[in-house]
């Protein structure tokens, strides 16, 4: 239960920083590359990531590029990118 709860301060942390911006600081950068790939196991967090909806809309941004596409893909493919 501690561990969900901070698990759900820190999406809280990441949704109002990404309120009002379409990245985590204002461009695409490594500060997003970096923090996507946790996110990317909210289902493992046990968080629900529609309650967070501009850590919604960022992470969909991020999972549609071709880049990181790509990279899912790669050795093998392995999942799809896990949606809300």
């Amino acid at each position: 239960q501690r561990y969900l709860a901070e698990a759900n301060r820190l999406y809280g942390v990441l949704d109002g920083r990404l309120e009002g911006r379409e990245f985590i600081a204002d461009d695409y950068s490594i500060a997003d590359i970096a923090a996507w790939p946790w996110i990317s196991r909210y289902e493992w967090h046990r968080v629900d990531i529609a309650a967070y909806p501009n850590v919604s809309r960022w992470y969909k941004a991020i999972a549609e590029r071709p880049a990181v596409r790509r990279g899912y893909d790669q050795p093998v493919k392995v999942s799809d990118i896990p949606l809300p």
